[in-house]
């Protein structure tokens, strides 16, 4: 049998079931809301498993096309810490989809049989054999190309000759998938003798290794071991770019989703604190209404503690039931968008998981925090005086103050509306907790709209600095002047300028190198400094513009000295200016051609280049770079091309899913601001019962207290609205510094006037959906029933 003390605290949660249902419910949404931190351990879980079954690579080198015999493969193999290598070719190409040429990447296998590193799996289909391709999952992912098993693919390769080959099936493996989701290009799996067919270049371009002692310096001492006997094979000129070597524990894209999760983060954030003051409001009203029966229970004897732990127990009771429901919620919706975000962006099965620490952190939280909320108006409670707390009846009536006073001074408002505004004015802290929530939904809604904007006004700011129409670049041999007068003689084309790219490292960061000419066909923007000039690009001096980003990152000035490492070896430059373009994410490093062209030993080399066609139009862009793509092709370059309105095009649908998806997790917060509005009007409707059997009593129409509640409802929202402009604005630059703290992008500051009345809108409309259920209550109400009331 439960003592009195127990019961009545039982009793607090079924005498108001609406009230009690309200308060769960916030209560199951804060604690489902700390879910989210269990999404990146449950997508780090699947990628982990995803590297084992794979076999990732630890280290990673690429080269000029290098045959190599059995012999040479196990001589690399019995080196010191290598547990196994893959030879990889491979050949960029076009695939046609009906009339449109779409970037392909053939990847070649040694032994599809036998593979031992970056293993390819065969989702459906089969293995390709001679002659055959298998598409990788990720290209019908993200919706490069959707081939299936028995589809044929017309090839145009490195000669310009068309192909047609039937497709297996679909494959997977992370390296191939990284290159569809980075560079939104085709990737087909094929055995090494189709691929060198294609390319008309036999050998491999790649080595792939797993190592025993991953250790970052081991991993290098591996790499020099593997250098120098590279170095006895003919042919071999050394690496053609940085050796990549995995982090223990890495993954493509790990750092990408550390990143996100990091910005997830602070939506959790933001969504707790609104829960944090939706639960103090909630349980301080609880609290409030039953001053009257506090006053009660000291009058018959009742000690403060005795009265205290009623009301204890009752929030614990909450606690416990929306920490249950809200985990089992939690693990629910954990699960969903880890399996969404998996499926999204590496075509991989999460599954259902939980994360051991967060279960524990809802439960624990969800107990806890309904309790310590309550504290404070459980004191207030028990230090009211006993007379007062006898003759309190819930309810206000409003007082005398300077908010009082302006609501009285609305005689030219119809008078429900009257009423309802006064209303708003009875329980200010109410009042104000209620618009104190609303203001945080629409701050944490127009922060994350302006977030999206900002990404977006970036990503035409970046492709606004080229002023090429088209980029042609190789993925095998460098282009020579051969190349440049090819292009230069298509029609259509206006001027084409050499480009030499290259991976390098800066102060242990990675960082690329950009070799241009003095006069680019790009509008960079100096924040400090100056530019190169031809002078320096003839002499081929080591000076160097630095993207700011990467600048501020390395605490590197304008003036200082800097060491590059590239795959040529080290070399020290001075840094005559700093830029604000955010090419390579900031982190390029702008040098004059000549300079990149002799530091690579490569005296008329260019890894692109800029073309810009004669009139700009995005048709004559189409155009020219398929007949560039194909002269080229027939004098044997291996060629992809960019065509700078499409890449921007895709750059800012990209940017567009990912804000979209932090803008949906961030409406949990609107969600919940209106779950507060809704329990606020239930509240009041419960507490003015017997006013509204009054209000009937004397004439009042249904449709009177429907706009009584309503005018208060609305009121509160506008409130809310009005103090989350500025609390947006707020939010807006916090989260901007966070990206450049995170993500180290620097975006720039917007905050669109049409997002304000966008939230408007919004807030109004879900304001006038959350109320018809309380509404709908209080005009149900018969006068007899009302007056009864207790």
């Amino acid at each position: 049998m439960l003592s009195g003390e127990r019961r009545l605290s039982v009793t607090d949660l079924l005498r108001r079931p609406a009230r009690t249902f309200f308060t769960v419910l916030t209560l199951a949404i804060a604690v489902a809301s700390i879910s989210f931190f269990a999404i990146p351990p449950l997508i780090d879980d699947a990628m982990q498993q995803e590297v084992r079954d794979g076999r990732l690579a630890d280290v990673t080198v690429t080269m000029r096309p290098l045959e190599l015999t059995e012999a040479d493969l196990a001589a690399l193999a019995a080196l010191p810490n290598v547990a196994a290598v893959e030879a990889r070719s491979s050949v960029d190409a076009r695939v046609l989809i009906g009339e449109r040429r779409a970037p392909a990447r053939l990847i070649g296998v040694r032994d599809l049989a036998d593979q031992g590193v970056d293993v390819v799996r065969v989702e459906s289909g089969a293995l390709p054999g001679p002659g055959e391709l298998m598409a990788d999952v990720q290209d019908a992912n993200t919706g490069v190309y959707d081939g299936e098993a028995g589809d044929t693919v017309t090839l145009l390769g490195a000669g310009g000759e068309s192909a047609d080959l039937p497709l297996t099936g679909r494959g997977r493996s992370l390296p191939g998938g990284e290159q569809v989701q980075d560079e939104s290009v085709i990737v087909l799996y094929a055995d090494a003798v189709t691929v060198a067919g294609l390319s008309g270049e036999p050998g491999y371009g790649e080595l792939a290794l797993r190592l025993d002692d991953t250790d970052p310096d081991a991993a290098r001492a591996t790499v020099e071991e593997v250098r120098s006997t590279l170095a006895t094979v003919d042919g071999f000129e050394g690496f053609s770019n940085l050796p990549s070597i995995r982090a223990p524990g890495d993954w493509p894209g790990k750092s990408d989703t550390e990143q996100f999760a990091q910005l997830l983060g602070v939506i959790t954030v933001l969504a707790l604190i609104s829960a944090a003051v939706l639960v103090s409001n909630t349980l301080s009203t609880l609290v409030a209404e039953q001053t009257r029966e506090i006053g009660i229970m000291r009058a018959v004897g009742a000690r403060r503690r005795q009265v205290a732990l009623v009301y204890v127990r009752t929030t614990l009771l909450l606690g416990a039931i929306g920490a249950v429901a809200g985990t089992l919620l939690g693990i629910l919706m954990s699960s969903a968008l880890a399996g969404y975000f998996g499926t999204t962006f590496w075509a991989i099965d999460v599954g259902f998981g939980v994360a051991p620490w967060v279960l524990l952190a809802s439960l624990l939280i969800g107990l806890a925090a309904p309790p310590l909320a309550a504290l404070p108006a459980i004191r207030r409670a028990l230090h009211v005086d006993l007379r007062e707390a006898l003759e309190a009846t819930g309810s206000a009536t409003g007082g005398d103050d300077a908010v009082d006073r302006a609501l009285r001074r609305t005689a030219f408002l119809p008078r429900v509306a009257q009423i309802g505004l006064r209303n708003v004015g009875r329980r200010k802290r109410r009042s104000a907790a209620t618009a104190a929530i609303v203001a945080l939904a629409v701050g944490n809604l127009l922060a994350v709209l302006a977030l999206a904007e900002s990404a977006a006004d970036a990503s035409r700011t970046s492709w606004g600095s080229h002023l090429e129409d088209v980029q042609i670049s190789t993925a095998g041999a460098p282009f020579d002047e051969r190349a440049r007068e090819t292009i230069l003689a298509t029609p259509g084309v206006a001027e084409a300028q050499p480009v030499l790219k290259n991976a390098v490292e800066l102060g242990g960061r990675e960082a690329y190198l950009w070799g241009v000419e003095p006069d680019p066909l790009f509008r960079y923007r100096l924040a400090e400094g100056r530019w190169f000039d031809a002078a320096e690009d003839a002499s081929a001096a080591r000076v160097a513009v630095l993207e700011r980003n990467l600048a501020e990152t390395a605490g590197i000035d304008v003036g200082d000295e800097v060491t590059l490492t590239t795959a040529a070896g080290e070399a020290d430059f001075e840094i005559i200016g700093l830029a604000t373009n955010q090419q390579e994410n900031g982190t390029a490093l702008y040098v004059p051609l000549g300079t990149a062209r002799d530091l690579l030993h490569r005296p008329s080399a260019a890894s692109t280049y800029w073309i810009g066609t004669d009139s700009g139009e995005d048709e004559a862009a189409d155009r020219v770079t398929a007949l560039v793509e194909d002269r080229l092709a027939a004098r044997g370059y291996e060629v992809t091309s960019e065509i700078r309105y499409v890449a921007e095009r895709d750059e800012i649908a990209a940017n567009s899913t990912l804000t979209t998806t932090i803008a949906v997790l961030g409406f949990l917060i609107v969600a919940m601001s209106m779950v507060g509005l809704a329990n606020a009007i239930t509240t009041n409707v419960l507490e003015r019962t017997r006013e509204i059997g009054i209000l009937r009593s004397i004439g009042a129409r249904a449709r009177d207290i429907r706009r009584i509640f309503t005018t208060e409802g609305v009121v509160l929202a506008l409130l809310g609205w009005l103090v989350g402009i500025p609390l947006g604005y707020l939010l807006t630059r916090l989260l901007l510094r966070l990206v450049w703290e995170v993500v180290e992008v620097r975006l720039p500051v917007v905050f669109p006037p049409g997002n304000v009345v966008l939230a408007l809108v919004g807030t109004t409309v879900l304001a006038l959906l959350v109320l018809f259920l309380p509404v709908h209550r209080a005009v149900r109400f018969r006068p007899g029933e009302a007056l009864r009331y207790g």
